[in-house]
């Protein structure tokens, strides 16, 4: 049986990302065509196929069982068939035409020039774009980013994804370095504002999910996005943060101005993650944790423990 010529891998890309999308519009925008083109790739994959793939009576449109069905198989078509090509690809030493990484500020200083030194070749063209974490999912999930490194839980139960562990990352308490108050957290509040992280920051939300399980309720006196202003605000003495092993790590500068501490209730870590759709990029993705863990063992985290010798014993490494 030969498949009709509307059946072809475009075609179910342009169907996938519509779905994904939610819409003809938003899949136009991000393929940069007309919404018209895409309405007539559809409808030719319609033609092809025999039948309907969305219902348009429905607002916002809706997938048919029929529609739903394919959606299913084509994106692990899709998987196995971006899996192929990348082995070949390999195979032959032909790099990856482009790709796109996603991950927070101080890790996009760190690991930028050491991945493009070792795999620079693996692509023809790089962007690496650091920000908000919340808003590179979404964009991740858009196909606009084609790998994270990431801190935030938010894509744990997104299917489709693989998620490699490059280091277990935990919280500890800074104060300012002449801080001689009580160091509980829930004794703590009463005499310094505490510096909390944005809920739009992942690392803001895994605090504020530990603050919950604590049922340690703090004022929001004063909020921030990036590290740099969560410590040189603890280390000016205006108030106490929670803050990761990472974080104290790319800001080594200020540590004499802050007093360090582990948390001695309500422990807890998040997972620092290369997170990329399954079956794409070929090995790269184990490549980028190599680096990733090469770095932060051999020149990051070295600077903090020479300083701070007790955080080497913490647990950080897995496996």
């Amino acid at each position: 049986m030969r498949l009709p010529a509307e059946f072809d891998f475009h075609s179910l890309e342009v169907f996938i990302l519509t779905v994904d999308l939610g819409g003809m519009t938003q899949c136009a925008q991000q393929l940069q065509i007309t919404q018209s083109a895409v309405s007539q790739t559809i409808a030719r994959l319609e033609t092809g196929m025999g039948t309907s793939l969305f219902d348009r009576s429905l607002r916002p449109i809706g997938l048919t069982p029929t529609g739903r069905a394919l959606y299913e198989r084509s994106v692990q078509l899709l998987q196995t068939a971006r899996k192929i090509y990348d082995e070949v690809r390999d195979g032959a030493e032909q790099p990856i035409d482009s790709i796109t990484i996603g991950m927070s500020e101080s890790l996009a200083t760190q690991l930028t020039a050491p991945l493009l030194k070792r795999h620079g070749a693996r692509a023809n063209r790089w962007r690496i774009r650091s920000g908000i974490s919340i808003k590179q999912h979404s964009e991740f999930l858009s196909r606009r980013f084609d790998m994270l490194i990431t801190g935030s839980n938010m894509l744990e139960r997104v299917g489709g994804l693989e998620h490699r562990l490059v280091v277990e990352d935990p919280f500890l308490l800074i104060f300012p370095a002449d801080y001689d108050g009580p160091t509980d957290p829930y004794q703590v509040a009463g005499a310094l504002p505490f510096v909390r992280y944005a809920l739009d920051c992942g690392m803001g939300q895994r605090v504020e999910q530990q603050l919950t399980r604590m049922k340690l309720r703090l004022p929001n006196t004063i909020e921030v996005d990036i590290t740099h202003q969560q410590l040189t605000t603890v280390a000016l003495g205006m108030g106490w943060s929670i803050t990761s092993l990472l974080c104290l790590a790319a800001q080594t500068s200020l540590l004499e101005k802050m007093k360090v501490l582990p948390m001695q209730k309500g422990r807890f870590s998040r997972r620092i993650e290369v997170v990329s759709r399954t079956g794409e990029l070929g090995d790269l993705p184990d490549r980028t944790v190599e680096v990733a863990q090469d770095v932060l063992k051999n020149e990051t985290f070295p600077l903090l423990f020479g300083q701070l010798p007790w955080l080497e014993e913490l647990e950080i490494w897995k496996g």
